[in-house]
């Protein structure tokens, strides 16, 4: 049975993302062209195009695709305050997940800038959606750390952890400038700075 044409067009737009994340897998983004992305989908060049636009729509989709990655890891990774001795560290891991996706090429941190509405006037809705479940992943942390009578050291009681997500949030898209603008170009050492700003920002005296 023949498929329908709407049908058809759905699967030909899958192809093409499926052959953009492999491709950047395999070569890294900024190797991932239209030329690249149609042979290895097996479609026109024109296609690429009629389906996402340009080459910033289909690899906001690959970078979507990473976001949407961290979100699914942090939901597999129970937290569990007794078991816990280091929960500064624990954000700081997923600081440096975010920072290591946003900064995986100029062309990543760049879309990733455009979508969220600071380069360019409007946020992208999907990317919206996912950020806001990192932002929840992080203050369902940040809750259980504040509400523990356990888990130590203390986590700050006057601030929301909405608050202090967005105090993250900051820490983490000037890290990632700092890393792309070459002012930094250690990731370890930007991490040991991370970790003295999340302390005197989310710790108690």
């Amino acid at each position: 049975m023949t498929r329908k044409p709407q049908q058809r067009s759905i699967a030909t737009r899958a192809r093409v993302l499926d052959a953009a994340r492999e491709l950047s897998q395999r070569h890294g983004l900024e190797l991932v062209t239209a030329d690249a992305v149609a042979r290895e989908a097996g479609v026109a060049k024109g296609t690429v195009f009629a389906h996402f636009g340009d080459m910033d729509g289909l690899l906001s989709h690959v970078l979507l695709d990473r976001l949407n990655a961290l979100h699914a890891t942090a939901a597999v990774e129970p937290v569990e305050p007794d078991r816990l001795d280091d929960p500064v560290g624990l954000i700081l891991t997923r600081m440096m997940a975010l920072i290591a996706v946003i900064t995986d090429s100029p062309t990543i941190l760049r879309l990733f800038l455009d979508n969220i509405g600071v380069t360019k006037p409007n946020c992208a809705e999907a990317f919206v959606e996912t950020l806001d479940r990192l932002d929840a992943d992080l203050a369902g942390f940040l809750t259980v750390w504040q509400t523990s009578p356990t888990l130590q050291p203390p986590l700050r009681k006057d601030r929301t952890p909405a608050e202090m997500v967005d105090g993250l949030i900051a820490f983490m898209i000037h890290g990632a400038i700092l890393l792309k603008s070459h002012q930094l170009t250690d990731r370890s050492i930007l991490e040991v700075r991370l970790r003295r700003h999340v302390e005197a920002f989310l710790l108690t005296d």
